[in-house]
């Protein structure tokens, strides 16, 4: 079965929603997925117990490889203790292991 990442770059807002959707998709037809988020995307993960978001339901349809930009974190002044979800800190070597290592890689 083919691996696919998504790569999620925009913040909360209706078409992050349907990337998410797209993401449900996958776990529940159990293709190994895996999501990174970047740029303003980890904005997503911030203040979910606050919020209504799909992003808090990956884990409960088997999209629990998450991954977070740690530049991106940084330069929003975000650390992994800010964030609703268990992610794995993607350094730039990781996140490049990350597209190599996916058959098919969709972006927001």
């Amino acid at each position: 079965m083919r691996s696919v990442l998504y790569i999620v770059r925009r913040p909360p807002g209706p078409l992050a929603d349907e990337a998410t959707d797209l993401m449900f998709v996958s776990g529940v037809f159990e293709q190994p997925t895996s999501v990174l988020f970047t740029g303003d995307g980890v904005r997503q993960l911030v203040g979910l117990a606050d919020r209504q978001s799909s992003v808090k339901a990956l884990p409960t349809y088997d999209v629990e490889a998450l991954h977070v930009a740690a530049d991106a974190l940084a330069q929003r002044g975000l650390t992994k203790a800010d964030l609703g979800l268990p992610v794995r800190l993607a350094e730039e070597g990781a996140v490049r292991e990350l597209l190599g290592s996916h058959d098919v890689i969709i972006t927001d």
